[in-house]
């Protein structure tokens, strides 16, 4: 089953994020932070929405579940409502949220290059 996608807001427009940059973060951690699967199209527990603000990567929401509580980016990051993703390196995969597009408008797939939270590069797909 296809599975339920992050977002991410570059430049106030919003697209539809296929890599999960939260992940690695999560695997740092000392005790495994699992979320509750709440839907068979989100095996991962959770959705983050992102932005990129002056070529730096931003977690600045969470939606999720842990033991039955609702869990946001304040419960995992000391209170702070968003955080510098300073721990993701690698490519983002984004396409035009459908919200974005307008009538005969077609998908333009991108990817971001992101090195320690910043964008260096992007590449039209």
């Amino acid at each position: 089953m296809e599975q339920l996608p992050e977002i991410i807001v570059i430049d106030k427009v919003l697209y539809t994020l296929y890599t999960t940059p939260l992940l690695p973060w999560l695997k740092q951690q000392e005790s495994p932070l699992e979320f509750d699967v709440r839907a068979p199209n989100c095996d991962r527990g959770y959705v983050g929405r992102w932005m990129v603000r002056d070529n730096v990567l931003w977690l600045t929401g969470l939606y999720a579940w842990r033991n039955g509580e609702p869990t946001r980016v304040r419960d995992l990051f000391d209170n702070r409502a968003e955080v510098e993703a300073d721990w993701f390196s690698g490519p983002l995969v984004i396409e035009p949220a459908a919200s974005e597009m307008g009538d005969g408008a077609r998908l333009g797939v991108r990817t971001l290059m992101v090195e320690s939270g910043r964008v260096i590069r992007t590449m039209d797909n």
